[in-house]
């Protein structure tokens, strides 16, 4: 992967801001707001723009909520606005098809394509991995809700999409569940085990949302993760802005002038107030149940609905070990909750 290099360090910024910021937006991200972006975002010190529906291509529905913008306008929309500055996308097999939606994508001008899969499901990302890199693009694999499998087998399946052809494999911690010790235990180990970049996308629903990222790069990352004002599923991402801070004055990382940084966290503060991310009560028991983050406005409706109480439903979608693109099936479950009181 592109990176930037310094004497000191060598890691790859990637900014998800326009995609799992997405999930904050429900889905509404206009094509003026990537445009301005994305202008921003080229001339500041990340390496990799991600554009999208916050579940990737292909995922814009009545499940997981529709886009206001195609897939196609906000990638041709982007794509026209970053000049120096890669464009990537998420793709989720099962929302995304090969040639529906992957190959229209690269079309549209994508570098580069990361495709997540449940983490112990990394199989089913490998005819799309296939694809990208056939296309001669740069393909990436997501391991996504990664605190749902042992350290062993997190290093079976990146071992695996090794194999498949993957240039990187990202951890997600899809719930904000981690700390920064099991950050560390899971990526050393699979720093030790592969040969291709290893990455970190984190959550900040306990709060250790940056402490998790570096945690990252200093068991040997070479990927992280952010998003500008922290926009993101649940209580947002590493914030993009206080994450370069630290990598130019701790990592020694060249990411040029910061006041770009700032102006887009500017932008995203102007343009998705009311739907800026936060730690809550409800975020801490989401994490601690293991469930995933884009799951909270589903229930807060359902539970506000239902006159539930949230924590007892997140108690019980986490036992059920419900992952994400089950939307459907959160009120079932909530329903079954009324029924048992």
């Amino acid at each position: 992967m592109t990176t930037t290099t310094t004497p000191t360090a060598q890691i790859t910024v990637y900014d998800v801001t326009l995609r799992d910021g997405n999930h904050a937006l429900r889905h509404q991200a206009s094509r003026e707001l990537v445009r301005d972006y994305c202008q921003l975002a080229d001339v500041s010190g990340v390496d990799y723009v991600e554009v999208g529906h916050g579940n990737g291509i292909g995922a814009s529905s009545a499940l997981v909520g529709f886009s206001l913008e195609t897939d196609e306008v906000l990638l041709t929309t982007a794509r026209e606005a970053l000049t120096r500055k890669k464009l990537a996308v998420h793709c989720i097999p099962g929302f995304a098809t090969v040639e529906r939606d992957v190959l229209p994508a690269l079309a549209n001008g994508v570098d580069l394509v990361r495709i997540g899969t449940h983490v112990t499901e990394a199989d089913t990302g490998a005819k799309h991995l296939t694809a990208v890199r056939e296309a001669g693009r740069e393909a990436v694999s997501v391991l996504m809700m990664s605190h749902m499998a042992t350290v062993e087998r997190l290093v079976e399946e990146c071992v695996k999409v090794e194999g498949f052809g993957a240039q990187a494999v990202v951890l997600m911690d899809s719930a904000g569940h981690f700390s920064p010790a099991d950050v560390t235990a899971r990526i050393s180990a699979i720093v030790d085990a592969v040969g291709i970049d290893v990455g970190f996308h984190a959550h900040n629903n306990l709060g250790v949302g940056i402490a998790n990222a570096l945690a990252a790069l200093d068991a040997g990352a070479t990927i992280v993760d952010g998003s500008s004002a922290a926009l993101g599923a649940g209580a947002g991402n590493a914030q993009l802005e206080c994450l370069a801070a630290v990598l130019v004055q701790e990592y020694g990382v060249d990411l040029g002038e910061l006041t770009p940084f700032f102006r887009m966290g500017s932008l995203i503060a102007e343009r998705a107030a009311g739907h800026l991310p936060k730690t809550t009560s409800s975020s801490v028991i989401s994490a601690l149940a293991g469930v995933f983050s884009g799951y909270a406005p589903h229930v807060q409706a359902i539970a506000e609905e239902l006159n539930l109480e949230p924590a007892l439903l997140w108690r019980e979608l986490g036992a059920r070990k419900v992952v994400a693109g089950q939307e459907s099936i959160i009120r079932e479950i909530a329903r079954d909750l009324m029924d048992l009181s």
